[in-house]
């Protein structure tokens, strides 16, 4: 608002100038030129021309479902960000189908955009679905990568980006954090080096058999119902379907915590007695 003001009086101080100059006889009389017309007149186009600009922006971001884009160009790439991730969602229990996405720019490099459901939790489980969309030259289609496991599960056909090929992509955990907490986002995301079998720095932890069970329940087909799904795990690593529940969310939320949400081999590396497991 405030930058818009003082485009506001710019644009008019500039107008009486140019009106002035317009106006003059071109003689050495002295007698000024009249101006106050042209540079009331000035200022109410440049207010009505910003106001026109702040309504057409904030139309293209609702169409969008944009948080933040600051131009009617940014607002557009928001929209087909979100359209890339919509036509990649498969048939799901969760009831995900896109309508409620928001976007976000990522204000770091290399940019682009992150789109995300702003609910958190899915039938009593806390999941984080949000996937980046990087900026693409004008011909080319926008590529999509999910940043975690709850929403590759949604959009199956889509891969990570380290899995892409993809250099220096946004670290999932600061993205989550961004996104989901307002938290900033790094400029660098710090590099944490484990030794092989070493305890993370939080006081909380979990075992492999743990991170297995949480994986059992996330990497389940989306048309199994939870309920269903857990009484799978609990047969299969000889527990209850309450325990295995209970573990689930135990994990997922030090996970979460500490910001290690990532891929499989990188979340399993967090695990008290880890010892080189890749899944």
């Amino acid at each position: 608002m405030l930058r818009n003001s003082f485009l506001v009086v710019l644009v008019g101080a500039l107008a009486v100038s140019l009106v002035a100059l317009a106006c003059g006889d071109g003689s050495d009389s002295g007698t000024p030129a009249t101006t106050n017309g042209g540079s009331t007149q000035a200022v109410e186009e440049a207010t009505a021309a910003t106001t026109t600009e702040h309504s057409e922006l904030g139309e293209y971001r609702s169409r969008a479902g944009s948080d933040d884009a600051a131009s009617v160009e940014e607002a557009l790439f928001h929209g087909m960000a979100r359209a890339a991730v919509i036509q990649n969602i498969e048939p799901n229990s969760l009831g995900v189908g896109g309508e409620r996405f928001r976007v976000k720019r990522n204000p770091t490099p290399p940019g682009g955009a992150f789109v995300y459901d702003p609910r958190e939790r899915f039938q009593g489980t806390l999941r984080f679905l949000v996937w980046w969309v990087p900026l693409a030259d004008d011909a080319a289609p926008l590529d999509a990568y999910p940043l975690n496991s709850p929403s590759k599960l949604v959009t199956p056909n889509l891969e990570f980006p380290a899995r892409a090929g993809v250099l220096d992509p946004p670290d999932a955990n600061a993205v989550v954090s961004y996104v989901f907490l307002g938290q900033p986002m790094p400029t660098q995301t710090p590099v944490v080096s484990r030794s092989r079998g070493a305890s993370p720095a939080s006081t909380q932890t979990f075992t492999v058999r743990e991170y297995r069970i949480y994986r059992a329940l996330i990497d389940t087909p989306m048309s199994v119902s939870e309920e269903v799904a857990y009484r799978r795990i609990a047969r299969d690593f000889n527990t209850t379907p309450e325990e295995a529940q209970r573990i689930t969310e135990r994990v997922q939320g030090i996970l979460f915590r500490n910001r290690w949400l990532g891929t499989p081999a990188q979340e399993i590396r967090r695990a008290s007695d880890w010892e080189g497991e890749s899944r």
